[in-house]
């Protein structure tokens, strides 16, 4: 254990055997090698435990609880490290060779950054597909104003929670954050399953920090089967608890113009739980969905979601 490193390498994991070693193996072989690498095995049932320690890595540390979801082993592996700055993976992705070298030279270049975050290569091992993930929430980025630090370097002077309402632009697995900054305000909240990550930079964001980004890619984003990204009922439901959470610390920092910004994001997920319960033949779940986005408007979409997640629950119900 060294407890003089700059960077702490945060990585929960929760049966992704088969990817583990593909995103440990693309921290061990970054060209910036001050680091120290916490593994929080958040209750696996596979082969992790054999995966970590076959790697014989004096930097690596390994923990192992019961499963408690990814924001408790985040948080958890935060209290492990010892690193000024914090950089985080999941465990089915892989970095850049140069992802902290990069990141670690323009924290020290401009030390006024708090968060620094980088474009990342969205892959959809299902449909064989990629994407970055700045052209994806490309419609949240242009809503940002943004001063250029240095070649590909940008910091952001203003909109940072407008455009993030409109899209979540920025991939946990790109993060480069200061510890005294999560020590100060607080880690990822442990009530939450999924949208915790949202729900920290919208915190972060009230309390004013410095966000930059770097436009390269230093992150392959892998989309397995079977992730959250494909949105269920408990998915759908977690996502309102945390733009709740978010909803609250707003008005609470009195900065209710920001209020209607998340009224997409619920009207969003509400219609994604449309789909959701309709999987799950919850007709009284689709038709519930609906009348809740209506709250925030009339869509055509969500006319058409309602009909058909009511036709397919009915179907569904009926084998």
């Amino acid at each position: 254990m060294n407890e003089s490193v700059l960077v702490s390498v945060i990585l929960p994991t929760f049966n992704r055997g088969g990817y583990l070693e593909h995103a440990v193996r693309s921290v061990i072989d970054q060209t910036y090698q001050d680091f120290e690498l916490i593994i929080w095995d958040d209750g696996s049932t596979d082969q992790t435990e054999e995966l970590v320690r076959s790697f014989r890595e004096k930097r690596i540390q390994y923990f192992c609880e019961q499963n408690q979801g990814v924001a408790y082993a985040r948080n958890q592996a935060i209290s492990k490290s010892h690193g000024e700055l914090i950089a985080f993976l999941d465990s089915d992705d892989a970095w850049r060779p140069e992802k902290l070298s990069k990141q670690v030279r323009a924290m020290e270049s401009f030390p006024h950054v708090d968060l620094l975050f980088s474009d990342f290569l969205n892959f959809d091992v299902v449909k064989e597909t990629q994407k970055t993930g700045f052209q994806q929430e490309l419609h949240g980025i242009e809503h940002l104003t943004i001063s250029q630090l240095d070649d590909g370097l940008s910091l952001i002077e203003d909109g940072m929670l407008e455009s993030l309402a409109l899209g979540n632009f920025i991939a946990t697995d790109t993060v480069m954050i200061k510890r005294e900054i999560l020590e100060r305000l607080g880690g990822f909240d442990e009530r939450l399953r999924n949208s915790e990550d949202f729900e920290l930079w919208w915190r972060l964001g009230l309390a004013g920090i410095k966000f930059a980004f770097l436009g390269e890619v230093l992150l392959n984003r892998y989309k397995p089967a079977g992730t959250l990204s494909s949105a269920g009922v408990e998915s759908g439901l977690n996502t309102l608890k945390a733009l709740d959470l978010c909803c609250q610390a707003t008005l609470s920092t009195g900065r209710d113009e920001l209020v209607p910004y998340l009224e997409k994001r619920y009207r969003n997920t509400w219609q994604n739980l449309i789909a959701g319960y309709a999987r799950e033949g919850d007709r009284s779940g689709v038709n519930h969905a609906f009348r809740q986005s209506l709250k925030y408007g009339l869509r055509p979409g969500s006319i058409r979601l309602w009909l058909q997640g009511w036709l397919a629950a009915t179907l569904r119900k009926g084998q």
